[in-house]
């Protein structure tokens, strides 16, 4: 899931604040400030978008320099749309309007989806701008209309959203209601959301299939190379998916936990930009995901870090005293102002943890899947070429030769970081560009040309994340412990 979708989601649901209800002779001046918001959003997006299609214009090609500023001015604005989604739903009242105002607490779904529509209308606002930079970027003919353009970016977005969507329905307004003792119980959030939070897991492609317009990759020469791929790796799944994005965007993922109801997801426009053995190299990178079971890992990671954010909250206290000496604070909302303050300091002391662990574990971890795509299309011998290739149709029997995934030769490096280069250039990326979770694509690309130049390095880096992932398992679980133990000292009598 996009960061900003995720923090969304806890700004309108994650911080429990009191709504109190708007009178009713302000509620229409906050609905323009709430419209307002979304206007501005509105305003810069186009304005981000119409710069870049006059730049494009004006130089008749699309520079690195306007592909850079694109990419920066849509970060700037994703930060700006969260501020002023934290706004409306902080500063403005939203929540207040919806549940104590319209009388929607309560009501299944209904009050959800009304909190979460002012980050909706940003979204669609903050798309409907930016078609102009992604139309000028990508060529009118390789984009779609604008209209097929928002249908696209809304179904991903749904496709991504409503499972989390679903786990606070369930637990809020269904469990409670069938319920109601069990939901009072302080043990019923962790375990219902734990038990919520696995079945979305393992449910997850359905949501996918549903929300993503896709359909089954047709037989021929590069289904047939990538089932052989996947029975060389004993990679188990249900099918191999082309993904239309009309032709926006280069990529793949792997959804499903379970390798039953597991689906490959392969882009359109990645199937056309790509070689056979590209292909098969971005595959490799996406099932050493599951081969290494990162995503397992990040959901153990998630449950132990909300252990962590609950001790924190206990443990972060502002006192009012310090609140009521701010000369722009009410007095008569000075309790309201400081659990604002903790939640903020809440979230930034989250957000800094998450920035720092969460990340170096994902650039560690997408390394690593680096290396599996590489060793995927890979001989094994380190003194190729001549080159063999496993999965080409009528190789002769690799009898004599090194195994496969057993380790890499140049070839295979080669191919996967031109298939890296290849995502980079068709998506419009910088290669030098700093990616939070990813790391720059240069970047990977110099470590996998050094285990090439070091056949010890590779070992030695796998060691390295094995002990990472203990160590920061190890903390995670006495945090978790902590957790438990404490909240069962407060149940005693």
């Amino acid at each position: 899931m996009p960061i900003s979708l995720l923090i969304a989601l806890l700004i309108a649901f994650g911080i429990d604040l009191p709504g109190p209800e708007v009178p009713g002779s302000l509620v229409p001046f906050r609905i323009l400030e709430a419209a307002g918001g979304v206007l501005l959003i509105a305003v810069m997006s186009f304005g981000l978008g119409g710069w870049v299609a006059s730049r494009v214009a004006h130089a008749g090609y699309a520079s690195g320099r306007v592909f850079r500023r694109y990419i920066q001015g849509s970060r700037l604005l994703t930060m700006a749309g969260l501020g002023i989604y934290a706004w409306i739903i902080h500063g403005v009242g939203w929540s207040g309007l919806v549940l104590s105002n319209w009388k929607l607490e309560g009501s299944i779904l209904v009050d959800d989806l009304a909190i979460f529509a002012p980050f909706l209308l940003i979204q669609l606002a903050t798309w409907s701008g930016l078609y102009l930079a992604e139309r000028a970027l990508h060529g009118a003919r390789n984009c779609p209309p604008w209209h097929t353009y928002l249908t696209l970016k809304s179904r991903q977005a749904i496709g991504l959203t409503l499972p989390v969507i679903l786990i606070f329905v369930l637990r809020h307004d269904v469990f409670g209601r069938l319920w109601p003792g069990w939901h009072r119980h302080p043990a019923a959030e962790p375990i219902e959301l734990a038990c919520l939070g696995l079945s979305i897991l393992f449910a997850s492609p359905l949501f996918i299939r549903l929300a993503w317009p896709t359909r089954s990759l047709p037989d021929g020469p590069l289904r047939r190379r990538l089932e052989r791929v996947a029975r060389r790796v004993g990679f188990r799944f249900t099918d191999f998916l082309v993904w239309d994005t009309g032709g926006m965007m280069v990529n793949a993922c792997v959804t499903g936990v379970l390798p039953w109801f597991r689906y490959v997801l392969l882009s359109d426009a990645l199937l056309d930009s790509l070689s056979p053995a590209e292909v098969a190299a971005v595959f490799g990178h996406e099932v050493g995901h599951v081969a290494h079971r990162h995503l397992p890992y990040f959901g153990f990671f998630f449950m132990g870090s909300l252990a962590l954010i609950s001790l924190a909250a206990g443990a972060i206290s502002i006192p009012e005293a310090w609140v009521a000496g701010l000369p722009w604070i009410d007095p008569s909302d000075v309790s309201q102002a400081t659990e604002i303050a903790e939640a903020g300091l809440l979230l930034a002391a989250a957000g800094v943890f998450f920035w720092l662990v969460f990340g170096h574990l994902s650039r560690r971890f997408e390394r690593q899947a680096d290396v599996f795509g590489c060793k995927v299309v890979s001989c094994g011998d380190p003194d190729c070429p001549p080159h063999f290739d496993f999965d080409e149709e009528g190789s002769p029997p690799a009898e004599g030769r090194p195994r496969p995934l057993d380790g890499l030769c140049p070839v295979g490096i080669q191919v996967f970081t031109d298939a890296l280069s290849c995502v980079a250039r068709h998506n419009g990326l910088d290669i030098r560009a700093r990616s939070w979770r990813h790391g720059s694509i240069a970047s990977r690309i110099d470590f996998l040309r050094g285990l090439q130049a070091n056949p010890r390095g590779e070992p030695a880096f796998q060691r390295r994340v094995r002990a990472l992932r203990a160590t920061v398992a190890a903390l995670l679980m006495a945090t978790f412990a902590v957790a438990l133990f404490t909240h069962s000292w407060e149940l005693l009598p």
